[in-house]
Parts: structure tokens; sequence; C-alpha cells
């Protein structure tokens, strides 16, 4: 049984992935929010989604976001209500979606109004191989193409989103350079056996394909530097650049707990969206407040100290600044606080350096100055 520290202090930014519901226009083979059976419980209604939810975010930090996502959340009814209600709270929201209903619809028109601005879109991009992309999503690579340049010429702000599996492993180099060249930001989600993906557990990556192609990949980006694991900048360098710039994140590795949380569609709370619908929830905001959930759970308390990670990640240098992704370690250990297994660096004790550090900590450079220069994210971070 593990034990778990007590309360540590909340970060200044925030993020709440709200999978408002698991209905889709779309039919993606390993989607996470797809569960069969059904979890029973009805979906939060728009009161139960203004007052448990979006309320409740508002308490845990002055500088909070909240990804609607689902499913597909533009196929709420509810769903710009939503939207309004979040902006008038003083919330920036993501909305993470498919982009059909953005093609096929004034979406893009209608959400920037309802937010007054205060939104970006996120869209998914596994690969820009039309076919590969096309397998594990269920569409080709030109709606969310077409998403994009909408998005763009509305003055709608936009990132992709890229979950890594070893079903895109061969384009994934080749994808980063593409959304590199564009200076769009990416934030990588590794595939875990959640939902729908259960079925597919043979998808997930492991230590050598992470050393061999997801990590030289990811690294060369560094507008794919947010929620990044394993993540060997200089963790000193690390702190006097934010305190210099003024950066409202904690790191730049996993944010599971820390500056991220998750609810689920009958409301669940999770430390991780990845984490929905596993043995990992902390709670339900129909029996207890978000904000309570968030700032006293065991699990978010362990998560944001970090003292009892274990095997490599608990002697790690960048325990801190990385911490291993604890999706990863869940679904591979059964245990949160496990080492990341997908990990290549293993160091003897925290005076052990990875030989990555010093480029890693250059190109951080680099994302500090697009953040700084760039909205939202010079608002937010």
């Amino acid at each position: 049984m593990t034990s778990f520290p007590k309360a540590q202090a909340q970060e200044p930014f925030f993020l709440c992935y709200f999978e408002t519901t698991r209905n889709c226009n779309l039919n993606c083979p390993y989607c996470m929010s797809r569960t069969s059976p059904s979890p029973g419980a009805k979906t939060l209604d728009t009161g139960e989604a203004k007052e448990l939810v979006l309320d409740e975010l508002v308490k845990v930090s002055p500088n909070t976001a909240v990804a609607f996502s689902g499913g597909e959340h533009l196929l709420r009814p509810d769903a710009y209500e939503l939207l309004e209600y979040a902006a008038k709270k003083g919330l920036w929201s993501f909305v993470n979606t498919n982009g059909k209903l953005l093609v096929e619809s004034d979406s893009v028109r209608r959400a920037l109004r309802a937010t007054e601005g205060r939104l970006v879109f996120v869209l998914p991009i596994n690969s820009v191989d039309p076919e590969v992309n096309r397998s594990t999503r269920n569409d080709g690579t030109a709606t969310v193409m077409q998403a994009a340049e909408i998005c763009r010429k509305e003055g709608a702000e936009y990132f992709f989103i890229l979950t890594v599996s070893r079903d895109n492993l061969s384009t994934l180099d080749r994808t980063l350079k593409f959304l590199k060249l564009n200076r769009v930001p990416v934030l990588r989600a590794p595939f875990v056996p959640r939902g729908a993906g259960r079925d597919f557990a043979g998808l997930m990556f492991d230590c050598s394909e992470m050393r061999q192609v997801i990590h030289p990949a990811l690294t060369a980006n560094p507008l794919a530097y947010i929620s990044f694991t394993p993540f060997f900048a200089s963790p000193e360098v690390i702190a006097e650049t934010w305190s210099k710039f003024g950066v409202r994140i904690s790191g730049l590795g996993c944010q599971a707990g820390r500056a991220f949380a998750a609810v689920g569609a009958e409301g669940g709370v999770v430390p991780c969206v990845q984490l929905l619908d596993s043995g990992c929830v902390c709670g339900n905001v129909r029996e207890k407040p978000l904000s309570e959930i968030i700032g006293s759970s065991p699990v978010f308390n362990s998560l944001r100290s970090r003292s009892d990670l274990k095997g490599k990640c608990g002697r790690c240098r960048y325990k801190q600044t990385c911490g291993g992704c604890r999706a990863l370690a869940y679904y591979k250990s059964n245990d949160l606080l496990a080492e990341d297994s997908t990990c290549f660096f293993d160091p003897e004790n925290e005076a052990t350096r990875s030989k990555l550090e010093e480029l890693q900590t250059a190109n951080l450079g680099k994302f500090i100055e697009y953040i700084k220069y760039n909205r939202p994210w010079n608002e937010l971070f």
C-alpha cells in the first residue's frame, strides 16, 4: 500500500480537461472515452457542468483554463452556452475537437463569439500521411487541415495534439518536422489502453522506441515541450528562466496532478485525462466539490510533491521538472507512482546528469521565446 504526503501548494496555471460527453461523430478504433459497457451514470447536465465544474475551477487557481473534450464537445446542445459561461467566469476555453464541425458549420465563429476570443482549438493529427492518420483516427488529414485553415482565417488560436503509438512511429519524425516548419505548437499524448483502447494494448511503445524514435523527434521541436517526458533540461536553468520571465508553470514534464486534472462526463475526477475510467479516480463532483478533490486528494498531493516516486524516477535529478509520465507508469504497472518504464535514462542517483541535458536546455530558450511573444501563451503561462 502506497502512503501519500500531505497537501502541497497549487501551481499558478491550471488546466482541467472536461470530457463533457462520450458522444462523437467519428468512430476511432481506440477512442479513450468510448467504453463498453457504458458507465451507467448520467452525463453531467448543463447546471451540473456550470456549478460542479466551471464554478469550482475558478477556486483552484486565478489562472485556469478548461479543455472541453469528449467524445465531441460541440455535439452537446449546450456546447456554446458552456463556452460562454466559462468565459464569463474568466476562464480560457480549449476546445478539443476532431474538426468535422469546424469544417461543416460555423462552429469557429460561434465559439469565438461565445468566448469573446478567450478560445483555443485543439486539433488532432497523428500523422501527415493520410492513410496512417486514418488508421488511428477514422479520418484522413484533410479535415483537420481544413479546420486549421478556417481557424487561421477567422483569427482563432489553435494547436495540434498528437497521440503517439506504434501505429504512427514510422511517420512521427516527418509529422513533427512539418508542424515545426509551420510553427504550430503540438502536445504529445502517449497512447494508453483506456476505453476502446483496452483491446489495443500492444500499441503502447517501449523504452527502445522512446530512445530511438520518439524522443529524438520531440527533442528537435521546441514547440512540443509541454507535458514532454522524459525531459532532461537543467532544473537549475529552468528555475532561473522561469523566475526571469515570470513563467507560471511548474516544469515541462508530466503535469498530472500538478497543472493538469480531468473530469469525466459522469463527474469522475483524476489527475490526468488518460486516467479517467481507471482505478485512479479520486472522487466525483456530484459527491464532493471539485476544488476540494484537487486540493486535498492524497493522489493529487502525492503527484504534486513527487517525494514518493519509485525506481529510477524516484532517484532522478529531473524528478521535479520531468517526473516521468504517470499515465504510462500506471498502465504499465498498475501503480501511479512506479517508474516510467518507457524512459531510457537510468540514473545512479540525483547527481547523475543525462547526456541530453545540454541540448534540451538550449532548446528550452526557443520554447520560452515562443510563449513570451505569442498569445494566448503569454497570458496563460
